[in-house]
């Protein structure tokens, strides 16, 4: 790998660290996405200036090329956040609907107090 490429992904890394710091600090972006990817571009770091460890994974994987190494790193990284978004998502969802129901009930209850019914028909 040519060595501007290597000083242009370092500062392009840092930049983005620093981009995600700056959302983290103005709560624009909880801790536990932030870290996510900041681990990432700390991964992505280390394999820029030390483009040997790529071929060395790639070796122990049985992979032939690196790049085809570091697409599948990247085709994994990605269905992981997918996954892991998709969980959140499900249960903001739940959370949605019970909330929902419990506000439905709560006004419910409330019209009926003003109409002067009993909460309860014991009949």
């Amino acid at each position: 790998m040519l060595v501007e490429l290597r000083i242009i992904m370092i500062v392009v890394i840092i930049v983005l660290l620093v981009f995600f710091i700056s959302m983290l600090r103005k709560k624009k972006l909880d801790l536990k996405y932030c870290l996510v990817w900041m681990f990432s571009l700390i991964g992505v770091a280390v394999f820029s200036a030390f483009p040997g460890l790529l071929d060395w994974l790639s070796g122990l994987l049985g992979i032939h090329t690196p790049v085809f190494t570091l697409f599948m790193l990247c085709i994994a990284f990605l269905t992981c956040i997918c996954i892991s978004l998709t969980v959140v998502v499900s249960r903001l969802s739940e959370r949605l609907r019970t909330l929902t129901q419990n506000i439905a009930i709560t006004e419910s209850l409330q019209e009926g107090a003003k109409e002067g019914k009993p909460e309860h028909d014991d009949e």
